[in-house]
């Protein structure tokens, strides 16, 4: 019986080890994962602050690189584009502002 008991005691000890060995490795890893994550934004942020950049440049004529040059057309295109369509978007309140006054409504 008390080979038993004996047993027993080492095998929940065991598990009890590798139950607080789990553990840490949950947490160390945790804490590496949470370092990737923040030098993933940290690389995020140095892309966009290098095509900021670029673009700058693209737009004082100094960049020659057709990949760069290509890429900032698009960001250029992209920029007109929701240029317009604010436009668009003040035209069409005006015209419903002017339709409402016609009839007399009032304006929402």
């Amino acid at each position: 019986m008390q080979d038993f008991i004996s047993k027993l005691t080492r095998s929940a000890s065991h598990a009890a080890s590798r139950a607080g060995n789990k553990a840490e490795e949950l947490k160390e890893i945790s804490k590496m994962k949470s370092r990737i994550s923040s030098a993933r934004s940290d690389i995020g942020i140095a892309k966009k602050d290098i095509g900021d950049y670029c673009f700058k440049l693209y737009k004082e004529g100094r960049i020659e690189d057709p990949t760069i040059v290509e890429l900032c057309e698009q960001i250029r295109d992209s920029y007109e584009e929701i240029e317009n369509m604010e436009k668009t978007i003040e035209e069409t309140r005006e015209e419903y502002r002017e339709k409402a006054d016609a009839i007399g409504g009032d304006r929402l």
